[in-house]
């Protein structure tokens, strides 16, 4: 497969407009002539054997645009899992479900259509305020617009909504109009088939690059939380690692 995975992460956000981007971008993936066995890979984020395979929800897959050919479009799904390094914290996350379909235009072009993205609401590590029974804060990542997975990078404009105590409703890092940008890149040597009906391949993601602010709309926690986070945290001091699974089906096949 020729995508990079997209992180980075339950939200859905559905949009239906197709995007046409450059043939020459869009070259067709291969297909193995034969599944590889679930096996131990390494990559460069080291010897990691095969995790479980998840179920994927094809629920988000979009509507199509008019005039398109069913049987040449797909809907896909990827699902990911891992960790990210954010200046001191490491925190995990779990992208449920990132839906999206492509296939040609009336006209040739390749295009894209964006259907969901679902991620889990998970606990922050390390003890909170209070008596540090139970978790105190949650983070959550939003997708704040549609990315191109024809694109070579696949990144993601995410914003990271805080929850707990006191810190309501707005409390993020990166907001809508400055997104934290996430480019997780599969690991070469690390891509398996592990079936081919239904098709389910798996690899590894990795980003070195990723900056991030500081916290926002977060009142008098602020400085407590860009504390926590040693934010602002600059490119080259992050790191988001972890397994994604894709899989996809023919919209005649939904």
């Amino acid at each position: 497969m020729r995508k990079t995975s997209a992180l980075l992460a339950a939200t859905a956000v559905a949009a239906t407009i197709a995007i046409p981007v450059d043939a020459s971008a869009a070259a067709t993936p291969s297909t193995p002539s034969s599944p590889s066995s679930p096996t131990t890979s390494t990559g460069a984020t080291g010897t990691t054997t095969t995790p479980v395979v998840p179920t994927f929800d094809f629920r988000d897959c979009p509507q199509l645009p008019t005039g398109v050919d069913p049987t040449k479009w797909r809907c896909e799904v990827l699902v990911a899992q891992g960790t990210a390094t954010i200046g001191g914290a490491t925190l995990p996350f779990d992208f449920t479900a990132v839906t999206h379909a492509e296939g040609p235009l009336p006209d040739g072009t390749p295009g894209q259509v964006i259907g969901g993205f679902r991620a889990a609401r998970l606990p922050v590590p390390g003890r909170q305020s209070g008596d540090g029974h139970g978790p105190k804060l949650w983070m959550r990542p939003h997708l704040t617009a549609a990315p191109d997975f024809y694109s070579q990078s696949g990144a993601m404009s995410l914003t990271f909504q805080l929850t707990g105590p006191r810190l309501g409703e707005h409390c993020s890092i990166g907001t809508a109009a400055a997104p934290v940008q996430v480019a997780a890149a599969r690991v070469p040597g690390t891509t398996q088939w592990l079936s081919q009906n239904p098709p389910i391949i798996t690899f590894q993601v990795l980003d070195q690059t990723l900056a991030v602010p500081e916290v926002s709309g977060c009142g008098r926690d602020a400085e407590e939380l860009n504390r926590r986070f040693a934010l602002p945290s600059p490119s080259g001091a992050n790191r988001l690692s972890g397994t994604a699974f894709y899989s996809f089906k023919t919209y005649d096949q939904l």
